[in-house]
């Protein structure tokens, strides 16, 4: 983009401090990117893991959109519906209206006032969000933090348990919510009959009683192994049930209930932990009082359900013809076993019949996840121009994927096909170097950076072994600006400190700007180290400084700490960036290493609060800053644990900070912007460094300047962007940006 120059006077005006209540970054999910020669239509929407499905008005165009709460990560995923397309579009701002949730979400319609409302877990049970609607725009108002039923003890709290997912629904028709849930010993299902309606005559009063010892005369224990004939006591008048009995111990299951064959009676579809398949049970007593007499363990018949581990399925219209499909997911927090293949874990069955009459015919395996980058699990992304063409490419570590030689982490390279101002990706290779066939890893984290001291890049990543967490790297042989030249064989093995672990992120970066590069580490506790590298490039010799870079000391809710460095703000000094277990993205920055005076969390701008704000992005977040886009300032890409990306444009003016030492008066630096080279005149003899955005020098090494002659840098084969240039001698240094076109 080509900046003029009155504009670029004004912005220069603009001091830094002003801006502080303004937003860094914008959510980018434009940006394209071609998967096997077809567009996807989510790139950027961060991958899922373990979803569950629930449809609302998110906007107010009278169609229902998509809301998917991932339970691996805790994260809300939200979709706006296009009709005409019949496909769901990321809108990530909407997620900002969400509350903090774990374990399970479900959106029903409590109150029968025509908007979903939202049950989540909660310690104790269940917690209930009422949607409250003003005009155009809604928001969550938390009525009932604990929902009560009265049992055989009086009134006690209704629990669900952590690992289990409730049925919501009105069982006996009478036009109020009721709620079927596993007792927390987790063999018989239990009834919590809402008493609204023959109470008050409206559905609005969540006031529950337990009906019977149990529900729908059947018993389990473990997977498939249904007893019926139970005498459940669960009767049509509620005055007349009898004490409970004993029960063993809680497994975990899902549940949705529903007529499945046309009779009127509500059938079930279960899921049990130790099991791969969904159940059905078919229910041939009533609602109030059911009865389950037999059951199919494949379902449906054809193409039927089969996780590794732990199903649970939804009932929702996902393709617009006004008829609920079935949607399937692992109910699980991790990929148990790494057995699961996370890039295609939502199924899709297309409902052929009707909502209590349905036929299921299998669709899809990976339902959005097949229009958005996910690469299974922990994703870790990093911008390089891998084919010397002038753009941005990026590669993404992935946590791994099990093939026939085990379970192994690779790296994708998305090729840029596009500029380096108008970015397109493709997916260019799934396994970068064949890097799974080679190198038994788990969880590759990519960094490129000069790790032997050449002047280019090369190729470094860390990755989890049988013994532990390591770190390798390969030479790039290719000169600053050609493709790069790998061989895998050439690998060097980093020696890392002896207390990092597994969990721990290193991040390479020249602090001291002596030539090598020294190590920041997010630590699994919570905290940031600093080593000094007091040896050289080559042969590294890191000296710990600290354990609590920038104050960040041990703490459980920000674990596993990841980071990367850059001079995001653009006043000359590098920043440093976070994320961590919160969910968070997190800026220190003003001030020199270490040392810095502003730390930042509400970073990004969302249009549909009006405001900017910290999104929670999940978990094992993994980012990297890189100019994508070519207008001179570092964007910011992030990783998940889901294996997608979210993608972050940085928005901020161009703004000059403090006043410069006196050594600036005596140089000039000229013309800014540039486009093939850039002159540089000072009164004194000084040595000139060139740094990109990413704190990697542009030269091989130092050019020196003659006091009163005119040095002249060939700029014609630079990517375009934001360059320092570090001009010192014996009365300091100064930091001068230049943008090159």
């Amino acid at each position: 983009m080509r900046i003029p120059l009155l504009y670029l006077f004004i912005l220069l005006q603009i001091p830094f401090g002003l801006r502080a209540q303004t937003p860094w970054f914008r959510t980018d999910t434009l940006t394209p990117v071609t998967y096997q020669g077809k567009p996807m239509l989510n790139p950027w929407a961060g991958g899922l893991n373990a979803g569950q499905f629930s449809k609302m008005h998110l906007n107010d165009d009278g169609v229902e959109d998509l809301v998917v709460f991932d339970r691996t990560n805790s994260k809300v995923t939200t979709f706006l519906a296009d009709p005409a397309a019949k496909a769901y579009r990321y809108a990530p701002a909407y997620e900002a209206r969400f509350p903090a949730m774990q374990n399970w979400m479900l959106l029903v319609d409590y109150d029968r006032d025509g908007h979903k409302d939202l049950f989540t877990y909660t310690p104790q049970g269940v917690q209930v969000y009422r949607q409250e609607v003003a005009g155009t725009t809604w928001s969550w108002q938390l009525v009932k933090p604990l929902l009560y039923s009265w049992g055989y003890s009086g009134r006690i709290n209704l629990l669900v348990a952590a690992t289990d997912i409730p049925a919501l629904t009105d069982i006996d028709d009478d036009g109020d919510l009721d709620v079927l849930t596993f007792e927390l010993l987790g063999n018989y299902v239990e009834m919590h009959q809402n008493m609204s309606m023959e109470k008050y005559g409206v559905p609005d009063s969540l006031e529950f009683v337990r009906n019977g010892v149990c529900w729908g005369n059947f018993v389990k224990e473990h997977c498939n192994d249904f007893q019926f004939g139970i005498d459940c006591g669960s009767v049509e008048n509620l005055a007349s049930r009898t004490a409970p009995n004993a029960r063993p111990m809680h497994a975990g299951n899902t549940l949705l209930v529903q007529d499945l064959d046309g009779d009127g009676k509500k059938d079930m579809l279960m899921g049990h932990v130790s099991c791969n398949n969904i159940a059905r049970l078919v229910n041939t007593g009533g609602n109030r009082v059911a009865n389950y007499s037999s059951f199919d363990v494949d379902f449906p018949a054809k193409d039927p359900i089969n996780f590794t581990i732990f199903p649970a399925v939804f009932y929702e219209d996902v393709d617009f013809d006004g008829v609920k499909d079935l949607l399937a997911a692992p109910n699980v927090y991790a990929n148990e076993g790494n057995l699961m293949d996370f890039r295609a874990s939502g199924w899709y069955y297309h409902n052929n019949g009707t909502d209590t009459q349905p036929d299921f015919v299998l669709r899809q395996k990976g339902f959005l996840q097949d229009q958005m980058i996910d690469v299974g699990e922990n994703a870790a992304p990093a911008f390089f121009d891998i084919d010397g063409d002038g753009d941005l490419d990026l590669l993404i570590g992935t946590g791994g994927m099990r093939k026939t030689n085990g379970y192994r982490a690779s790296m994708w390279y998305l090729r840029n096909v596009g500029t380096s101002r108008e970015p397109r990706y493709e997916v260019a290779s799934e396994d970068y170097l064949s890097l799974s066939e080679l190198q038994l890893v788990t969880n590759m984290r990519p960094q490129w950076a000069d790790f032997n001291g050449d002047g280019v890049p090369d190729l470094g990543w860390s990755g989890v072994t049988f013994r532990g967490l390591e770190y390798r790297y390969i030479p790039n042989r290719a000169t600053r600006g050609e493709a790069a030249r790998l061989n895998v064989a050439e690998a060097v093995e980093l020696i890392l400190p002896a207390e990092l672990q597994p969990g721990d992120a290193p991040y390479f970066y020249d602090v001291d700007r002596d030539g090598d590069l020294d190590l920041v580490v997010g630590k699994t506790q919570g905290n940031i180290a600093y080593y000094l590298n007091t040896g050289t490039a080559r042969q590294p010799v890191f000296q710990h400084q600290t354990d609590e870079l920038a104050g960040v000391a041990f703490n459980y809710r920000g674990r596993f700490v990841s980071i990367a460095v850059d001079d995001i703000n653009m006043d000359g000094q590098p920043d440093l960036l976070t994320t961590d277990q919160s969910g968070i993205m997190r800026l220190f920055h003003t001030g020199e290493w270490g040392k810095w005076s502003k730390r930042d969390s509400l970073l990004v701008e969302n249009p549909v609060l009006g405001q900017s704000g910290q999104p929670y992005l999940g978990t094992y977040l993994q980012p990297t800053v890189a100019d994508y886009n070519g207008d001179g300032k570092p964007d910011v890409a992030i990783g998940t644990n889901a294996g997608g990306l979210h993608l972050l444009t940085n928005i901020l003016p161009v703004t000059i900070t403090a006043p410069e030492p006196a050594l600036s008066r005596r140089i000039e630096v000229f013309p800014i912007p540039a486009d093939d080279y850039v002159y540089i005149r000072t009164d004194s003899d000084a040595d000139i460094e060139v740094l990109n955005t990413q704190g990697v020098s542009v030269l091989a090494k130092p050019v020196s300047a003659k006091a009163g002659q005119e040095t002249v840098l060939n700029t014609q084969y630079w990517a375009p962007g934001l360059y320092l240039f570090r001009i010192s001698n014996s009365r300091g240094v100064v930091v001068k940006k230049v943008l090159v076109r």
